[in-house]
């Protein structure tokens, strides 16, 4: 059975599930209390983790520790098809970090292919290597490394500094993706780390000159984070800061995600502005924060705001090998869409599963800015990435050993409420409607569920994130526009993702102009003094 068979089977099945359970409702109505095991689900689960985390607030003191020591680490940039505008605006965020340290840092900035992004007037990579950056030198690798396709893909690789940051600007031959680029960075610096004073032999040319530029940089000794983020994304000047903080409170913590706000830039009181800046706080608030603070296991750690201490549990082969791999055309289709989709949330999902021991968290004071979709197309493309690799990888944690049980339960929780989605909307609407027009006490004390998670939303502002008055104000706001227009936006996501759920690449988020492949080589590599090292990395 190939994909596109598969997808059929699945939407056969949701359909008569949800035809039937909604018919049955309907008809039954009076017997509201039969489907309530359902239509609960996720509000008692949201109820649990708002009573846990108030009670987490108030009677559990937090002590926190701050940094008394310097730090190593890389600050990782990820791009495609940003413009100049936005990979400035990223770099320069990076460049005006506060720290309280005389910390050792590094930029590696990993540009996936030669593509020119739409609206752009050069590829990124040329956007990069002309307009922004000072080059001191250029390198090209053949064959530099073996992709997660069986393919090997060719390296230009440069270096120089950007302001106070000294950097390593690597430029894939091939668009191989996101995770692609994020795997080799990781390996190469878990590499390093094993290497360094072991007088181990390093035989590959890419793999020792990269190994080199480090040990250089470092003065021989080891990094201990990885901090990442999008090449559309800008740091708080203290965002670095706060991220360290958060590793150096306890060691067991391999990795913390920062908190995602909405940039600046964007349109504040558009409805899309609106709706998705409640969604983002509400979500990180209340889902996130419980994992952090009650359970120690944030299940995804977002690639625009993260850091990583650089160890087996989160970069060595084992692990990365199985965050890398490439499913098999036959294998079925939820691998598929782990392969493309939330890539962030695969990662941790499955180093939670086979390092049980280890504990991710959340800073909700290391903010970073990011841009949202401002149109339907990209927002429905963006959000059946997000729903379907988020459903894929709760799947995961229900199958996976070594969860914990109370991740575990709400994961399947997780399941169960996205696929029959369109049943609690019909449903929902008429248990509204019987509250009105036919309440009784039964009716009125199990509505105390949704209020629940309702009220803890109300309390975000000034309990769980500490906002100034106008930051509230503009919340509220938000949140009524949420309430209002979300369940209906969600049914649409819905219906979106799992009609699309057979299209495995990233959609409009991802728009590129094409060019022809051999003038953005010759632009790129026209007039330079090339060193060419023919060498390869399996």
């Amino acid at each position: 059975m190939n994909i596109k068979q598969e997808k059929y089977l699945i939407l056969t099945i949701l359909f008569i599930v949800n035809t039937v359970l909604s018919t049955t409702f309907i008809i039954y109505e009076n017997k509201w209390y039969v489907f309530l095991f359902i239509l609960a689900l996720a509000s008692i689960t949201n109820s649990l983790n708002s009573i846990l985390l108030i009670f987490y607030k108030m009677f559990i003191k937090k002590e926190e520790k701050y940094r008394t020591s310097d730090d190593n680490y890389i600050y990782l940039v990820p791009c495609y098809n940003e413009s100049k505008q936005e990979l400035k605006s990223t770099l320069d965020s990076l460049d005006r970090q506060l720290l309280f340290h005389k910390d050792n840092k590094l930029l590696i900035i990993i540009c996936d292919g030669k593509v020119k992004g739409s609206g752009n007037n050069k590829s990124t990579d040329r956007i990069l290597t002309e307009d922004i950056l000072n080059n001191t030198n250029n390198n090209i690798f053949i064959k530099a490394y073996k992709s997660w396709d069986g393919e090997y893909n060719n390296l230009d690789i440069y270096n120089g500094k950007y302001k106070s940051l000294n950097y390593i600007l690597l430029i894939k031959d091939k668009n191989i993706g996101k995770r692609d680029g994020l795997t080799l960075i990781r390996k190469l610096l878990y590499t390093y780390n094993k290497t360094i004073n072991n007088n181990v032999s390093i035989n590959y040319e890419f793999l020792k000159y990269f190994h080199d530029k480090l040990s250089t940089h470092f003065n021989n000794e080891k990094i201990d984070y990885i901090i990442g983020t999008d090449a559309d994304t800008v740091f708080d000047e203290l965002c670095t800061e706060q991220l360290l903080k958060t590793m150096h409170n306890n060691n067991k913590t391999v990795g913390c995600v920062g908190f995602v706000d909405i940039s600046p830039e964007c349109n504040k009181y558009s409805l899309y502005t609106l709706y998705q800046y409640a969604e983002y706080i509400y979500a990180q608030c209340l889902k996130r924060q419980q994992q952090s603070n009650i359970t120690n296991k944030v299940s995804c750690l977002s690639g625009c705001v993260q850091i990583l201490k650089i160890c087996e549990e989160t970069c060595s082969d084992y692990i990365l090998d199985k965050f890398n791999y490439l499913p098999k055309e036959e294998e079925n289709i939820f691998n598929h869409i782990r392969s493309y989709a939330s890539e962030d949330r695969n990662h941790v999902c499955l180093m939670l599963s086979e390092y049980p021991y280890v504990e991710t968290r959340q800073n909700l004071d290391a903010i970073a800015y990011t841009k949202i979709p401002m149109n339907y197309k990209v927002f429905l493309s963006q959000r059946r990435r997000w729903s379907l690799g988020a459903n894929c990888n709760d799947m995961l944690l229900v199958k996976s050993p070594h969860i914990l049980i109370y991740e575990r339960i709400s994961a399947f929780i997780n399941i169960i409420t996205y696929a029959v989605a369109p049943f609690i909307f019909i449903s929902t609407i008429l248990f509204i409607r019987s509250i009105i027009t036919n309440n009784s006490i039964l009716m009125l004390l199990l509505s105390i569920v949704i209020l629940i998670p309702v009220t803890y939303g109300l309390l975000i502002p000034i309990f769980i994130k500490q906002m100034s008055f106008k930051q509230s104000i503009y919340y509220y706001l938000s949140m009524l526009v949420y309430f209002s227009i979300g369940s209906v936006i969600n049914l649409i996501i819905y219906i979106n993702s799992v009609i699309n759920m057979d299209i495995i690449k990233w959609g409009k988020t991802r728009s590129v102009v094409e060019e022809n492949r051999e003038e953005i080589r010759e632009n790129n590599r026209g007039n330079q003094d090339e060193e060419i090292i023919s060498i390869s990395i399996v």
